[in-house]
């Protein structure tokens, strides 16, 4: 059974809840990703910060040097990463969620995006087609 741990995105661009809007910004532009996992020094996953959430700029361009963990989420939607494909699935679907965090004991391990999960139910199914 497909799980989140086979699915899952491992080389993931986090962002430090110190770090400014202005840099989350720049960082999302740059990477061309649409949110950011924020991360304490230890790796633990504290927050999300959006591109949804940022769009405040357009209102006060003052908001540039704020500090990211004033403008993250922090209600968050995990899986672990043993998890089945199903379960994440599910998540995104009724939480209406672009990207689910892969964790394991608070620890950032990996980012699951809904197209992964389109990929990884899709590829081996192509695959065998082709063979």
């Amino acid at each position: 059974m497909l799980s989140a741990k086979d699915i899952m995105t491992t080389d993931v661009v986090t962002i430090g809840q110190n770090a400014t809007v202005q840099e989350a910004i720049e960082l999302l532009l740059e990477k061309h990703i649409s949110g950011l996992p924020v991360v304490d020094a230890h790796g633990k996953l504290v927050g999300i910060v959006t591109e949804f959430a940022l769009l405040v700029i357009a209102y006060d361009e003052s908001i540039r040097q704020e500090k990211v963990l004033k403008h993250m989420s922090t209600e968050l939607i995990t899986v672990g990463p043993d998890q089945p494909v199903s379960k994440v699935v599910d998540l995104c679907l009724t939480h209406r969620v672009r990207r689910l965090p892969v964790v394991d004991e608070g620890r950032l391990l990996g980012l699951i995006a809904r197209r992964d999960v389109l990929e990884g139910v899709y590829r081996p199914e192509a695959e065998e087609c082709a063979v």
